[in-house]
């Protein structure tokens, strides 16, 4: 190996100032047209597949929604729902919590309209469970909920119910 860069660096000294001059020029046009062939252009070729690709599945979801759209059902019309008078409210409310062992609950009207209520120290599953009752079997709906931790794991909920 030596002997290949001693013999390289030997005609190299033998060439002129000119000579050298135009071998560096010519080396690096060779250089830059490596890169353009070997980098650049596969470089393009990748951007362009990636485009087209990104296109064909834009395209594929576009008709795979468009077919969902068509094979879903129409929705059901909208039944009328008539607000639940306040005492209504409260009654179910009242009904609720005694069928779900919920004890401690304050019902009071809102000035929204509503009826509050205020759950201290009740476990997550009466309360929450409380609450899907309500709106299972009452459709009443629960407008502002608050509930807090207590350091025991028990929660401390206030809310507004409609």
């Amino acid at each position: 190996m030596n002997r290949m860069i001693q013999s390289a660096s030997l005609w190299w000294d033998g060439r002129s100032a000119r000579e050298r001059g135009l071998l560096a020029v010519m080396l690096a046009l060779i250089l830059a047209v490596l890169v353009w062939l070997l980098v650049v252009r596969p470089a393009w070729a990748w951007r362009a597949a990636a485009a087209e690709h990104r296109a064909e599945a834009t395209a594929t979801l576009a008709r795979l929604e468009a077919g969902l759209a068509a094979t879903a059902p129409a929705p059901a019309p909208a039944l009328a729902k008539t607000a639940m008078p306040l005492a209504e409210v409260e009654q179910a409310a009242r009904a609720a919590a005694e069928a779900a062992g919920l004890t401690g609950v304050t019902l009071s009207v809102d000035e929204a309209g509503g009826i509050g209520f205020d759950a201290p120290g009740v476990g997550s599953a009466v309360l929450f469970g409380w609450l899907s009752t309500l709106k299972a079997e009452y459709g009443v709906e629960i407008g502002d909920l608050t509930v807090i931790e207590n350091a025991d794991a028990s929660l401390d909920a206030q809310g507004v119910l409609r």
